[in-house]
């Protein structure tokens, strides 16, 4: 199984990896720390303070009956209903969030993961591969991967002996156990 879902994760990621790097001759570009340090003795007014790091204690997904209907009159129903929760999800904030970031994925009712992210790739079409860690109540980290286009959000992850797949059309998606 684990081998299964490393070719059905990997090998795309991989080759959308090889695809960018050819497009971009240079190699990966990864954004710039946003990050701005000021060591001066000017007034607090001229003094430019270091961005924060998001901490997020909202969920960027609210589980929502109004995805379900959305989606099923669009047409976009997922092939498994079965251990699927429907969401809305925030794209606006997943698409400022950076590395170093923490956000919390909303599973269904009893059950939320936090999701801390490593490495972000901007394409230069402008969607974004985003790359974190999951921690479970073992503390143990694993792998997430999502991607954000303008209006669409794909993305896995494994917590523990579970895993995880996620998808957006607009605000609206759905979460499901794998």
């Amino acid at each position: 199984m684990n081998r299964t879902l490393a070719l059905i994760f990997i090998l795309p990621l991989t080759a959308f990896a090889l695809n960018e790097w050819h497009i971009q001759s240079d190699g990966f570009k990864t954004k710039p720390s946003t990050q701005q340090f000021v060591a001066s003795y000017k007034a607090e007014a001229d003094q430019i303070a270091p961005q924060p790091i998001v901490n997020l204690t909202a969920p960027l997904n609210q589980l929502s009956n109004h995805a379900h209907d959305y989606l099923y009159k669009q047409g976009r129903l997922p092939d498994q209903l079965a251990n699927t929760a429907f969401s809305e999800f925030d794209l606006d904030t997943l698409k400022t969030l950076q590395p170093g970031d923490h956000f919390i994925l909303v599973i269904d009712e009893y059950l939320s993961y936090t999701v801390e992210i490593s490495n972000i790739i901007e394409a230069s079409n402008g969607d974004r591969s985003v790359f974190g860690k999951v921690n479970d109540q073992t503390k143990t980290g694993h792998q997430a991967v999502m991607t954000l286009t303008e209006n669409t959000l794909q993305g896995q992850f494994d917590a523990g002996n579970q895993s995880y797949k996620f998808q957006s059309h607009g605000e609206y998606g759905w979460v499901t156990k794998m």
